[in-house]
């Protein structure tokens, strides 16, 4: 008995670290979550679909619009129009960062005390990214339909991103000395939600989420994990991942909608959160139903 209680006290105590606390809540609101199952018709209008009163003043059936002059046109959010100036920051950030590999621009490294929180609140921008739009009053500019769409193929981008980035270029950590150190994956996941933040919000949200996206790439030069040069590509990897992602969103919705059923409104998506142990890292498992 005695025996059994030795080997099991350093497993309870690891269990009870603040780093396992936070992963096994990160798992438990991830579980709690699945599945989340959206409507394709959640996603935008459909302008087949869209009643019109007028088609009966210029001698047409009142009902569901089959004329293209009576259907109304729709609006074009600016979020997801492309505008060359939309490049400038990231393409610095990423420029400026590539520029510093091995030489590192600046030498951050010093003896002082190691914070975890930004482990956490690296992911913090993506979810007021997603929950601010639940709270009344809050202007947004899509469904959250689409912003889950938004959020997840953001999210492969800059995973697809930092990870082939770190494998190709293999620059060593300043403290580790792991050859996974550009750029860095924590800054790029929070300039990410801080940018999605921006485009759905408007800079009164984006500001405050760009304010702790900044925290997070300091946090992580103060803690030795990353050089400088790794912090300002993170950053703009995350930027650029964010505004690709609504790029594509009216590709995206008009695919769901082209693919959904002949008799049937909806075309059914599942979004399933998980969480790989092995590199310690979420994820998102997707399927479509048409």
């Amino acid at each position: 008995m005695k025996k059994t209680f030795s080997h099991s006290q350093p497993l309870v105590s690891e269990m009870l670290s603040s780093t396992a606390i936070v992963r096994a809540v990160c798992c438990i609101f991830l579980l709690l979550s699945v599945p989340l199952s959206l409507s394709a018709t959640d996603f935008s209008e459909s302008a087949d679909s869209i009643a019109c009163t007028d088609c009966a003043a210029t001698g047409g059936t009142s009902g569901v619009c089959v004329s293209a002059a009576c259907r109304p046109t729709p609006e074009v959010s600016s979020s997801t129009t492309f505008r060359p100036q939309q490049l400038i920051f990231p393409s610095a950030a990423i420029a400026v960062g590539c520029a510093g590999i091995r030489s590192h621009l600046i030498d951050t490294r010093g003896t002082r005390q190691k914070h975890t929180f930004d482990n956490t609140l690296q992911y913090l921008p993506t979810a007021a990214y997603v929950g601010l739009g639940f709270i009344p009053g809050v202007k947004h500019e899509h469904k959250i339909g689409s912003r889950m769409m938004a959020g997840v193929t953001a999210f492969a981008i800059m995973t697809a991103l930092c990870q082939g980035t770190k494998r190709l270029v293999r620059e060593p950590r300043p403290d580790t000395g792991a050859k996974t150190s550009f750029p860095s994956g924590h800054t790029a996941t929070a300039f990410m939600g801080a940018e999605l933040c921006r485009l759905e919000y408007g800079w009164g949200y984006g500001a405050a989420a760009y304010a702790v996206a900044a925290g997070i790439g300091a946090m992580r030069i103060y803690n030795n994990r990353h050089w400088c040069n790794d912090v300002l590509a993170g950053a703009g990897v995350g930027v650029l991942s964010a505004q690709a992602a609504y790029w594509l969103l009216p590709l995206e919705e008009r695919l769901f909608k082209r693919r959904s059923k002949p008799t049937s409104t909806r075309a059914d998506m599942m979004l399933v959160p998980t969480y790989d142990s092995s590199v310690q890292a979420p994820g998102v498992a997707f399927a479509l139903s048409f």
